[in-house]
């Protein structure tokens, strides 16, 4: 097969044509920012491809599309990988317009606007919070007096919780409207609102190939609303015999069959369970899990989602059986910046804590740090393990005591006063 993949992640993590292998010639086009600085590196984490073209601006680049339409004359490409989220629906396009198989607009819309995502889900009885469309602040008084504060507004086609704000009253709500221009606008904001649920918050994550179901399983995470205001951001697989690991699961097949006519992906979803145990679908991703997701699933499953996904592509004849159970329970920890100078943190790799199998610091010390504005945006992080989610959320717990004992973040200087 001649495979386009259109790439804005690490290449060194993320080697598409070592994983594809020779049977496949691979033409990447990449943001500059994906390679490594360092010349050896950098070359050999190009070697591979039958052709690379780079882009120091990648997003929402018009260029990248018509490169990717001129190569395709010239290579005739028979499939497109695009593994970020922000590319999936330039990736459709691009299929729909070479003519080739795979997701198409219609699908990666479903999946990208969350407006359309929660009307084929409720079409397809799949439970969510009450929603609405948001183009004008009309709408959001509209939406107020229909289902009380606090809700919840967020872009239709956002990631990682970027620009999602819970409106708790009407001067909040106000607030929210002077500082979004386009709610003024005639052709209005692309925004969804949602009623607030007291929740816990899961996600699931999986596989499908070629219409097998090669993993689906959930995880127990704190909010990514109170990562961005400070708190450390937390998750452990669930253990197979926790009552909600099947009713989860089940519920994010139907969102998947309910959203997708093509037999291989890879999805994340997160589900609200309420108080009085309903489970609502907040939303799904065709794509997988950020923060420390993938780490954590390949931990305890000992599935490469990224790296099976992509080997699907090139052939969906091969892959492992389904996985029922996870080999051990594992988990992850984001830790959140806040302003002010980042004075000292633990080096990486230097995590003694027993349990840990990875501790990253993302960040040098030295830095002027700010709020997190994403659930991804860290300072560091840790993976671990353990034999039941008990003894991984204690590890856990251990680690982040150890992170906050050795972390110190200076406070800015105040303003001098006038």
């Amino acid at each position: 097969m001649r495979i386009l993949v259109l790439n804005r992640s690490n290449l060194a993590t993320t080697p598409y044509a070592q994983w594809l292998g020779p049977a496949h010639e691979v033409v990447l086009v990449t943001s500059t920012g994906a390679i490594s600085a360092d010349p050896d590196r950098a070359r050999a984490e190009l070697s591979g491809y039958r052709e690379v073209v780079t882009f120091d601006r990648f997003h929402a680049n018009a260029a990248v599309e018509t490169t990717a339409l001129d190569l395709h004359r010239r290579h005739g490409f028979d499939a497109v990988i695009a593994m970020n989220e922000y590319d999936l629906l330039r990736a459709a396009r691009l299929r729909e317009a070479m003519g080739l198989d795979g997701q198409g607009t219609a699908e990666a819309e479903a999946f990208r606007d969350k407006l359309r995502m929660k009307e084929v889900l409720t079409a397809a009885g799949v439970r969510t919070a009450p929603f609405a469309p948001v183009a004008h602040v009309t709408d959001l008084y509209a939406f107020a007096a229909e289902h009380g504060y606090p809700f919840v507004v967020k872009p239709r086609r956002g990631a990682g919780s970027t620009g999602v704000e819970v409106l708790r009253d009407a001067d909040g709500l106000a607030a929210y409207a002077a500082s979004h221009t386009p709610l003024g606008d005639d052709d209005g904001a692309a925004l969804l609102a949602e009623a607030y649920v007291e929740h816990e918050l899961f996600h699931i994550d999986g596989l499908v190939v070629a219409g097998t179901t090669v993993l689906v399983w959930p995880s127990a995470c704190t909010s990514a609303l109170t990562y961005r205001e400070g708190t450390v951001f937390t998750s452990t697989t669930l253990d197979a015999h926790d009552p909600l690991t099947g009713p989860l699961r089940d519920l994010t097949l139907r969102a998947v069959r309910a959203l997708s006519a093509w037999p291989t992906l890879t999805f994340h979803a997160e589900v609200f369970r309420t108080a009085d145990g309903t489970l609502l679908l907040n939303e799904i991703a065709s794509r997988v899990g950020g923060g420390k997701i993938y780490e954590t699933i390949r931990l305890a499953t000992g599935v490469d989602l990224v790296r099976e996904y992509i080997q699907a592509v090139g052939d969906d004849s091969v892959h492992r059986p389904p996985v029922d159970r996870p080999e051990r329970t594992a988990g992850f920890a984001l830790f959140p910046g806040s302003p002010g100078t980042l004075a000292a943190a633990p080096a990486e790799g230097t995590c003694d804590v027993p349990g840990v199998d990875q501790y990253r610091l993302n960040v040098p010390v030295g830095t002027f740090l700010g709020v997190a504005e994403h659930s991804s945006a860290r300072i560091a992080s840790v993976v671990v393990a353990g034999d039941d989610r008990a003894a991984a959320g204690a590890v856990l717990a251990e680690a982040v005591d150890w992170f906050r004992a050795a972390c110190e973040i200076t406070p800015p200087e105040p303003d001098p006063a006038p």
